[in-house]
This record gives C-alpha cells, structure tokens and sequence, in this order.
C-alpha cells in the first residue's frame, strides 16, 4: 500500500509515518500545500496513494481545505470508485462533535485522535477496509 502521512508537526508525523510503516511505502508532507503537490504527483506518475493520514489543524490549507480539493481532483478525474479513490484517516487532538462531523463531510473515512498508537492505527485502517 502506497501511504502519505501530512502533519505540519515533526514528531506527530514521524510517529504516524513509523507505525504505518508495516502497511505499506510511506511518504510525508508537512503541509497541505505539499500534500495536493505530491497526491496529484503520484497519479500522474501512476502510482497513487491507496491511503492519506491528514492532520485537520494545519497553517495554510487545513486538512479540511485539502480533502475537499483532493475529492474534486478525483472527481474531475473519474476517480470516484471504491477502488480508484484515495482513503483519507483524519488525525487531530481535536475530538469535539462538530470537527469529527464537518471532516466526514468533507470526505474523509475515517478519524484517528492523538494521541495514538499502533493499535489504534490498525483498528482505523480496519474501520476503513485497509487492513484485515
């Protein structure tokens, strides 16, 4: 699995990036910005990414900002299907209702709270059909 963790925070991205290791090839950026540049990358070099981990408090373009201009690349694209869409897990120390509800809306699949663990990544990706 091709996987691209996004935290503007160092440590919080090499923790996700080093526990999600064991699922696949991972990558990092650590902001929005960089992350639309290497998701649009991957597909036109073919090689998309099967999962993106997104922090939702970002400066410059929120998690939120970039799953929804990640959704309508994938629509303009034709790549809506189960299969050809990228599955985003939100991950914030943020946990109050209406953040958790305005993520899913924007079209994530999932929502991971820090702090975490390996056993909280596996049942997130197993929440969201990545993982058995």
């Amino acid at each position: 699995m091709k996987i691209l963790a996004v935290d503007d925070e160092f440590v919080s991205r090499t923790k996700i990036s080093m526990l999600l290791k064991s699922h696949g090839d991972c990558d990092s950026a650590s902001s929005g910005e960089e992350a639309l540049e290497l998701f649009i990358k991957a597909h036109l070099e073919e090689q998309p990414y099967q999962l993106i981990t997104m922090d939702i408090d970002m400066p410059g373009l929120s998690g939120p900002e970039v799953v929804k201009q990640i959704r309508a690349y994938e629509q303009q694209h034709g790549l809506t299907s189960l299969e050809s869409s990228v599955k985003i897990l939100m991950v914030t120390a943020m946990n109050d209702g209406k953040t958790i509800m305005s993520s899913f809306k924007e079209g994530c699949e999932g929502y991971l709270t820090k702090p975490f663990n390996q056993e909280a990544i596996q049942k997130s990706l197993t929440t969201i059909g990545l993982s058995a």
